[in-house]
């Protein structure tokens, strides 16, 4: 969409740019290394720039360019990442003046993405985003060709290409769209035919690379791909929780959450999410080597928030604790696991399992005439959502019941409870 852009390697600088505070927190920085890292790239060198207000031409202002060009000349740099959303003309500039590809923390992310998804979900929905962001980055791509040709009432050349380029944009967002909608109507009956079964699901969310892949693999006996990289499993993965019990469990591997999920990511990913969403049980995986975990715990739960997950129950899992020295201190709020060695995993699966039978679930029972006394305990237990009369003068009553209350009800009255 423009043209003569320098051609990118990956010899690579990074900046970060913050208005009117200090420019960037060290775990912003290592962050925006990992993901360079996991894209494959060398960073040569990073800078940290803060300013007042943003240049509307080049973001940094005239006189940091001429300073960034020298720099990046001196160590041979091919692409610059910029840790700020730059607009169409802003990022042309830049590279007109600099010499080399400029990209955003945005078109990175989305470059991991489109590296790593493997299911056809999931690259429909990478698609989506690339192609959502790229609307915004047709701003003046043909300009270059106003000059050959116009007049009065004409358009120029470099306009047409320009609206020509976005109706195909927009169309091929529909046939996107249209897609992803047939392969979720796919994931809906499977999603309904669990719930026709009433087995609960547990859904593993966390910040990427915190282990959640290696830990699902621990907890089920599965063989899910796993990498020590950022974004390593993309598409949502359901298995069989490998409990010692009858019970029947369901876990659910997810992406990772990253600071600030760039907007397009979030809607086009919303699909895979709504596993999140409709578990009846979360399992907040933190990475306890990471110094900077209370700010992933702080993005994975405005992430949450944004997805409209705020009443689940959470269980949180302090994983990675194979790292840590002798002499430090195990985090107390959670349990501590190691998917890697299979240290407190009986004790997770026994949270899960005692969490998950305190979970209410629907039930529908039959009462004759003559219970009036059980009707009015399961009144006072606030366990009725409705109920209906009969003409017999039976009653069939619509349950709210954690499996245990179900159970000791069940065998106090002599009552069958349908699940």
């Amino acid at each position: 969409m423009f043209f003569d852009r320098p051609e990118p390697g990956t010899r690579t600088a990074l900046v970060l740019i913050r208005i009117g505070k200090y420019p960037a927190d060290e775990p912003e920085v290592v962050e925006l290394y990992e993901l360079s890292a996991s894209a494959g790239l060398i960073v040569e060198l990073h800078q940290n720039y803060r300013q007042a207000q943003i240049n509307t031409a080049t973001c940094i202002g005239t006189g940091k360019v001429s300073e960034l060009t020298a720099r990046l000349i001196g160590h041979k740099i091919e692409l610059l990442i910029l840790d700020y959303e730059l607009s169409a003309s802003q990022q042309r500039n830049l590279e007109k003046a600099l010499k080399v590809r400029v990209m955003t923390r945005t078109e990175l992310i989305l470059q991991l993405f489109e590296s790593r998804a493997q299911t056809r979900e999931g690259k429909l929905q990478v698609e989506l985003a690339t192609l959502s962001h790229a609307q915004t980055r047709l701003v003046k791509g043909w300009s270059h060709l106003d000059r050959q040709k116009g007049g009065i009432g004409l358009r120029g050349a470099g306009e047409t290409q320009l609206a020509i380029d976005r109706t195909l944009i927009q169309k091929r967002i529909r046939i996107t769209k249209e897609r992803i909608k047939r392969v979720q109507e796919q994931r809906t009956v499977q999603r309904q035919q669990r719930q026709r079964n009433k087995v609960p699901t547990v859904a593993l969310v966390g910040y990427t690379n915190a282990g959640k892949s290696t830990l699902f693999n621990a907890l089920t006996k599965s063989k899910v791909y796993t990498d020590d990289r950022l974004f390593a499993t993309l598409d949502a993965t359901v298995r069989k929780l490998d409990l010692l019990t009858s019970d029947n469990i369901l876990l659910t591997d997810t992406v990772g959450f990253i600071r600030d999920l760039p907007f397009e990511l979030v809607a086009a990913f919303r699909s895979t999410l709504e596993e999140v969403t409709l578990a009846d049980l979360l399992v907040h995986v933190i990475d306890v080597s990471q110094p900077d975990r209370i700010e992933t715990i702080h993005s994975v739960g405005n992430t949450l928030k944004e997805i409209g997950v705020e009443d689940t129950p959470i269980i949180t899992v302090f994983n990675k604790v194979d790292t840590l020295s002798s002499t430090e201190n195990y985090p107390k709020d959670g349990i501590s696991v190691s998917a890697v060695q299979g240290t407190g995993l009986d004790a997770l699966k026994s949270v899960i399992l005692k969490r998950i039978q305190g979970i209410p679930r629907p039930y529908t029972v039959e009462l004759q005439p003559q219970d009036g006394r059980i009707r009015s305990i399961l009144y006072s237990m606030h366990a009725v959502k409705k109920e209906s009369f009969q003409e017999d003068g039976g009653i069939t009553m619509q349950l709210n019941l954690a499996p245990k209350q179900a159970a000791d009800i069940s065998e106090k009255y002599g009552l069958f409870l349908q699940g």
